[in-house]
């Protein structure tokens, strides 16, 4: 029996396999039993094909949707939407220039630009892990059920089968380039199979995590958590000197991924398709960089531009609804939604570029950029406070992982902007409990923008007012009194006998106070002081009442002071501190001597 006779029988996959013998034997193919050969057998691989021109992919979006079967197509830069309707049990993956998917019991191939049907094999049932395509062969890793082995097939366009083999080794997403499979597997090597005699004929270990095999700008790449290019230096790769390419580490929310994992991805997107990140690696003279400087993650409705060189926050993009997939392009990132509208951002400044629609509400989305660039002028750019502002305040229970991460960056951006949105923030109700704090903080750490902070103060909670939260008084009163902010004096009197403040509140004004206020507030101090000396319930008044006899003491109402750190009705916590603060004022200079008349005699 051929293989193409037992390809288009129905039997399930174990079946065909054990019918068609999987080829002749090759005991040395995915074989543990091997020795490192010092890169010569990838070495002999480089000088054959390295110099080969690598034809970009398909710049095509391809979405999943209905009840997982139906793909809609859209070509980028030019081209009709298409649609193919199929039931589906993996993600489609577009190389080359076809979309390869599976399910229904077979495994297919479609023209990316027109959703034509270049070929279709039966597959037993086991879903697609990953394909790659050189323009006139496919070649696809399948993963049994209870990752129990793994297939390889390779389809010619034609649809002839031009192999097709079984192994009991976990494979990952193969690539293809001259008619050689490079196929990762175990998770450290990537076997080179010639797909004329099925043999394997290299093979490279790999000192970093290795699940997937493309071809991308040019270039060959293996790699999971990072980039290895495929270059003259990929013969020392298990002497980890291979040309490899990461990105910064740095703290992002939900924790990101690249790639995902060796493992089939279903029709329907999960949270690690709506929390994921993107890069684009590209050939850099005898190396490799990430395109553009940027890196890219996404976080539900959030989408996040990230230098290069230390991680740093350069924009942050507020969208309608969740990302659901993407890709890094040559000056920017492509990203796709829920209800199905593809949005390409700048690299530089995370402004929008362009926008389409391709009209449905998807379950999953993939996005594929090799040869298109982002190109335009992008609109309504925002300042990076203001970006963050947005970010922050957006009103999304989902996100608030993200929105602390981001309220972080918010409190180091040096710009009025960032001091209003923290205000903004400590003084909405609807402010989530889990950002209420962190805003605070920060507020209290500003050291601009007292514009907005006397803003703030100007307001007193008033339920007819429908001012519902009062104002965060503790932590402006912190940043204006370390900013000696003296135009406040009048505002944080104010709230110095205000019972919709907190004690806390009350306590951080007076020591503001202490340091601001003016013989204007004399009044206010004085009223405080005669009602909490003697009163206070607990530490934070005692601690209010002492910053407020610390600011009578600057005014000149010393023997105010005394008084009260002598009378035994003075609570002690107060009584002991006035009396400390009184021992450390300087002794009152002495009288001046009467001045003389030189003139005058003596009697």
């Amino acid at each position: 029996m051929s293989r193409l006779t037992c390809w288009t029988g129905t039997a399930v996959l174990a079946g065909v396999l054990a019918a068609c013998g999987g080829g002749q034997a090759h005991p040395a193919r995915f074989s543990t039993d091997w020795t490192d050969d010092g890169g010569v057998s990838i070495g002999h691989v480089w000088d054959r094909v390295g110099a080969s021109t690598i034809a970009p992919s398909a710049d095509v979006v391809v979405g999943v949707a209905g009840h997982t079967d139906k793909l809609i197509g859209l070509p980028l830069g030019g081209g009709t939407k298409w649609t193919f309707a199929h039931p589906l049990d993996a993600r489609p993956i577009v190389t080359g220039g076809v979309v390869v998917a599976s399910g229904g019991n077979e495994a297919f191939a479609l023209d990316a630009k027109s959703g034509s049907v270049i070929w279709r094999r039966p597959t037993g049932g086991i879903p697609l892990l990953g394909a790659g395509d050189d323009g006139s062969v496919t070649v696809l890793t399948f993963r049994k059920s209870g990752g129990a082995g793994s297939m390889l097939l390779a389809v010619a366009h034609d649809g002839s089968v031009v192999q097709q083999i079984e192994t009991d080794r976990p494979l990952g997403a193969p690539a293809v380039l001259g008619r050689l499979a490079f196929v990762p597997w175990a998770g450290q090597y990537v076997s080179v199979i010639d797909l004329s005699t099925g043999d394997e004929v290299a093979r490279v270990t790999l000192r970093e995590q290795t699940t997937r095999a493309w071809t991308q700008a040019g270039s060959l790449w293996f790699g999971q958590n990072g980039y290895i290019r495929f270059d003259a230096h990929i013969r020392d790769a298990s002497r980890g000197k291979a040309t490899s390419l990461s990105i910064p580490m740095r703290e992002l929310p939900g924790t990101p991924k690249l790639m995902p994992p060796g493992d089939p991805l279903g029709p329907v997107a999960g949270a690690e398709d709506k929390v994921h990140l993107y890069a684009r690696p590209t050939a850099a003279g005898d190396g490799a960089a990430i395109d553009s400087g940027r890196w890219y993650a996404t976080y539900f409705r959030l989408a996040m531009g990230f230098g290069t060189d230390k991680g740093k926050l350069a924009w942050v993009h507020t969208h309608t609804t969740n990302f659901m997939g993407g890709a890094a392009s040559s000056g920017g990132v492509v990203l796709c939604d829920e209800q199905g509208k593809i949005t390409t951002l700048d690299a530089k400044t995370g402004g929008v570029l362009s926008e389409a629609d391709l009209g449905e509400q998807l379950e999953s989305c993939t996005v594929s950029i090799d040869g298109l660039a982002a190109s335009g002028t992008p609109g309504g750019v925002k300042p990076l406070a203001q970006q963050l502002a947005d970010a922050v305040t957006a009103d999304d229970q989902q996100l608030v992982v993200a929105q602390k991460l981001l309220l972080r960056e918010l409190a180091t951006v040096e710009d009025d902007t960032a001091t209003k949105t923290l205000v903004d923030l400590a003084s909405d109700p609807r402010t989530s409990p889990d950002l209420l704090g962190d805003a605070r903080t920060a507020l209290a750490n500003r050291r601009n923008g007292a514009t907005y902070m006397e803003a703030a103060l100007a307001k007193h909670y008033d339920f007819l007012k429908d001012v519902l939260r009062a104002p965060p008084v503790g932590p402006i009163a912190q940043a204006l009194g370390a900013m000696k902010e003296r135009a406040a004096a009048p505002l944080l009197a104010a709230h110095l006998l205000d019972t919709a403040d907190t004690d806390d509140d009350v306590k951080q004004t007076a020591a503001a106070l202490a340091v601001v206020a003016s013989p204007d507030q004399l009044s206010a101090l004085r009223q405080f002081f005669a009602m909490y000396r003697s009163t206070a319930e607990n530490d934070d008044l005692a601690s209010a009442v002492v910053s407020v006899g610390q600011a009578l003491l600057t005014l000149n109402d010393g023997a105010r002071v005394a008084d009260a750190a002598k009378d035994d009705a003075t609570v002690s916590y107060a009584k002991e501190r006035l009396q400390a603060l009184l021992a450390a004022q300087p002794p009152a200079a002495a009288a001046p001597a009467p001045a003389t008349d030189p003139n005058k005699k003596k009697k």
